[in-house]
């Protein structure tokens, strides 16, 4: 029974289906689809294995599912199903991940247009808050996942400043041949479909609430600061 070798649950609105792009085409990597959502669903092991069935047997099988970082204690379950398997993270500036995920939510219905942003936010709607909870969720998945070993973090920014070496970094962590190139590294992949910016009050308090998170994802990770560090 195959099942997936590598696993990116998230960040939502941090680059993941830019992933998808790039990585489901690297000839040793099958993908029949993004956000196969497996974990978090009442379905049988047999449906997720045929998510695979087509794969050869020199191909690893990739499930990029952003609704994996929104649950508490996914991780567990996770494992159990797949212990062998190397979890990816993008991360982005927590503050404009759930901007943009609001002004999504909105166009999809799932906030209602008249929510006020800070609103959605303060309620955690769509998990909004806790997807950015970043140390906490890499601290979920390291108990089953040595961070540096079989848990690694990438980040968004990289996106657009080092396309490239930011993929060559994901094959080596994912033992793929690291010299294949994507055709479409510099492809704009499902923009934003609404306009909009943060308000800065808005800004101020939703940074003030991650600020804690923040700092304790830099000691987890043994950085000085992060991508989207300022002063």
């Amino acid at each position: 029974m195959r099942l997936a070798d590598f696993i990116c649950p998230g960040a939502q609105k941090s680059g993941t289906t830019w992933f998808y792009t790039q990585i489901s085409r690297h000839p040793q990597v099958f993908m029949r689809e993004k956000e196969v959502n497996f974990f978090h669903r009442d379905l049988p092991l047999s449906w997720y294995a045929e998510k695979f069935l087509d794969a050869a047997e020199w191909q690893q099988c990739g499930d990029i599912s952003p609704a994996y970082a929104s649950f508490a204690n996914l991780a567990e379950r996770i494992h159990h199903t797949c212990p062998n398997a190397l979890i990816l993270h993008l991360l982005r500036n927590p503050v404009d991940r759930a901007f943009s995920q609001w002004n999504m939510a909105r166009y999809l219905g799932n906030i209602p247009r008249e929510v006020p942003f800070i609103e959605a936010f303060r309620d955690n709607l769509q998990y909004m808050r806790r997807r950015g909870e970043y140390a906490v969720i890499l601290q979920e998945y390291a108990r089953f996942y040595p961070l540096g070993e079989r848990l690694a973090v990438f980040w968004y920014d990289d996106i657009r400043a080092r396309p490239g070496d930011l993929m060559r970094d994901v094959m080596a962590f994912l033992r793929l041949d690291p010299e294949w190139a994507s055709p479409d590294l510099l492809t704009v992949v499902a923009p934003s479909p609404e306009d909009g910016i943060i308000g800065a009050e808005d800004a101020t308090e939703v940074a003030a609430y991650y600020a804690p998170f923040d700092r304790q994802l830099c000691s987890m990770l043994g950085l000085s600061s992060l991508p989207w560090s300022t002063g």
